[in-house]
């Protein structure tokens, strides 16, 4: 896997031919769930995980491939720990673990929070994963769903696209993995079972989970759109089988971010300022209740050629005014489309929540 950065980074300009393939790193790293028994596996209106790899883009014009020297070693300082990290999470899927406890005391859970937010999480929830919420052809190895944001800083996002800005993203994914192959290594230790999700792709729609647990709003740009940070997070998961976690639904509560897309459907900003109008006027259904937000295929060739891109980020007025601002001038929007996504299956019916 390292070998693979280092091709990637290093050999990308040489001669123009080598272009590697993130999504086949990516199934590399999934080929490790095959050694779990008794996956979870996608429903029948599951969408597949959208690639990374874009053919129409050459090798002479990816932005990645072509770095000066001095940023190839900037992007390998953070690049190195990201894919050791990831490498390492993905071997806790080798072998079995059988844990030894399947509840957890309120105790214990503020502890674990304690601690997640000490190496880094902005903010955690949980969720019993929706099987819509997994990829076709991937699965996971136990329902529950610990979902944890990681903040990236402003002054470097609002530079997108450019190689801080890329380089701030990569800070958020390193980050992430450590946090989520650090906390995985703790719950272990406490008798649970506990599978980090790839820092990097996923088997599960993060997004989406992270709404369902309350941590947020899908925006029309499909970024989270967060408390205090707004969309300069980055989301990963630990998958567990503790059965009594404070969802949202265990706990009566409801997601208090949905307001977020009334905003959206006035503001408009990341649609307006996309080079490449890669992003929906209005949102489409996307068949399992969730919306689309995005044409992935317009944008995946810009983002290769232009740093990742990052725009729609960099202009959210919840990035850089902030949350707790536009919310408190926002004096919303009755006329707004509302969306509706399903909410886990419970004894064997879906809810469904306007959103």
């Amino acid at each position: 896997m390292l070998r693979n950065l280092f091709n990637t980074i290093i050999r990308g300009s040489r001669g123009g031919a080598f272009k590697p393939s993130l999504d086949g790193i990516l199934n590399q790293m999934d080929a490790h769930l095959d050694k779990i028994p008794n996956l979870i596996t996608p429903a029948p209106q599951s969408r597949p995980r959208t690639p990374f790899d874009d053919d129409a883009v050459s090798p002479g014009e990816m932005a990645m491939l072509n770095l000066p020297p001095r940023n190839k070693l900037r992007a390998l300082r953070k690049g190195v720990p990201l894919f050791r990290n990831m490498t390492r999470g993905a071997k806790l899927y080798d072998d079995a673990f059988w844990p030894n406890n399947d509840t957890a005391s309120p105790d214990l859970i503020a502890e674990f929070e304690a601690l997640a937010r000490h190496l880094g999480a902005v903010d955690i929830g949980y969720v019993e994963v929706p099987r819509y919420a997994i990829f076709q052809k991937k699965g996971i190895p136990a329902p529950y769903a610990i979902v944890f944001t990681v903040e990236m800083q402003q002054e470097p996002i609002e530079t997108a696209p450019s190689f801080d800005c890329q380089l701030e993203v990569m800070d958020g994914y390193m980050r992430m993995a450590d946090v989520s192959l650090q906390l995985s290594f703790w719950l272990r230790d406490h008798g649970y079972a506990a599978y980090p999700g790839m820092a990097l792709g996923g088997v599960t729609d993060y997004p989406h989970l992270a709404e369902l647990a309350g941590l947020g709003a899908i925006g029309y740009h499909g970024l989270l759109i967060t408390p205090g940070e707004g969309a300069r997070v980055r989301i990963n998961t630990i998958y567990t089988n503790i059965s009594n976690l404070p969802t949202l639904a265990a706990t009566g509560r409801e997601n208090e971010h949905l307001w977020v897309r009334d905003f959206c459907a006035m503001c408009h900003k990341c649609i307006r300022q996309c080079p490449v109008d890669a992003i929906f006027g209005t949102p489409q259904p996307r068949g399992d209740g969730g919306m689309q937000t995005i044409d992935h295929a317009a944008c995946r060739g810009y983002f290769h050629r232009n740093n990742g891109c990052g725009i729609c980020l960099a202009v959210c007025p919840f990035s850089h005014a902030g949350y707790d601002k536009v919310h408190g001038r926002f004096k919303g929007n009755p006329d707004a489309p509302q969306f509706r996504i399903p909410l886990p299956v419970v004894d064997g019916a879906t809810d469904f929540a306007a959103v």
